[in-house]
């Protein structure tokens, strides 16, 4: 399945199976369990845990390791991503050409990368209706950015995959509320529209691109196991991002020696 833009800018979304290639993926996975076997000798170090579970699989360790810290479970990574297995995904030329073709030449990954552990029957991770928009302050609405998401493990509906109202991102900027974790859309808002949204269940290396205007949320994760996924963006690298850090250039034909180079370059940087 190729990229529609037309099918991108009318239902605010496109999902493209089997994009990313299991040599990537596995990248990806070896510095998730780098950050995990982090914790787990941090965790032992402190007397806190009495076994590290290592032979645990990838979709349960995390949840073994805080099994009895559930206040204290890590919902996302984001300044540990600068390891040179990151790269791969965040620079891959699929995805940068399909940014490409919505956002123009240059293109920078927006200062806001994570990898999210979504544990089961954890309420922080529950992520309530909102648009990505809606965090950013100022004209949050003229900027050109395309929001992706990939997941590590299957996704469903069992284990908390996103939802999405089609279509939604033609109404702008909406109102948005303080909640306990998150932002939401205001009730009188989602009432009316909520009733159309599909669920977005995606495998290992499916990718979904959506506008930061869509409406969407992530539902609860009931399986036994985390759902793990990573979720970026790429922005339009002519305009500001309305935020202090500046994110990293990953394409340019107008500044072509600060795109960054490698995986090795990449791990020499940091956040933002």
């Amino acid at each position: 399945m190729s990229f529609s833009r037309e099918e991108f800018e009318g239902k605010g979304y496109v999902v493209l199976r089997g994009l990313i290639e299991p040599e990537c993926r596995r990248a990806v996975q070896r510095e998730c369990q780098v950050l995990v076997e982090e914790l787990a000798g941090q965790l032992a170090a402190a007397g806190r845990i009495s076994q590290t579970f290592a032979e645990a699989p990838f979709e349960r360790r995390l949840m073994l390791l805080y099994r009895d810290l559930p206040e204290e479970t890590p919902t996302t990574f984001r300044r540990q991503l600068h390891l040179r297995g990151f790269f791969g995904l965040f620079a891959h030329p699929r995805l940068l050409d399909v940014a490409a073709r919505t956002l123009g030449p240059e293109i920078r990954l927006y200062p806001n990368y994570s990898v999210r552990p979504k544990l089961p029957h954890d309420p922080r991770t529950e992520v309530l209706w909102h648009q990505d928009a809606g965090y950013t302050p100022g004209e949050a609405q003229e900027l050109r950015m395309m929001n992706v998401w990939t997941p590590l493990v299957p996704v469903r509906v069992e284990n908390g995959c996103m939802q999405f109202v089609p279509g939604s991102h033609r109404q702008g900027v909406v109102e948005h509320e303080k909640d306990q974790h998150y932002l939401r859309i205001a009730d009188h808002i989602i009432r009316s529209v909520e009733g159309q949204a599909v669920n977005i269940e995606l495998d290992p290396g499916d990718v979904v691109f959506f506008s930061n205007l869509l409406f969407h949320r992530g539902l609860p994760n009931s399986a036994d196991q985390v759902r793990w996924s990573l979720d970026f963006r790429y922005q339009d690298a002519t305009q500001p991002t309305l935020r202090p850090a500046q994110g990293h250039l990953l394409r340019s034909r107008a500044h072509p020696e600060q795109v960054v180079r490698d995986a090795e370059h990449w791990a020499q940087l940091s956040f933002g």
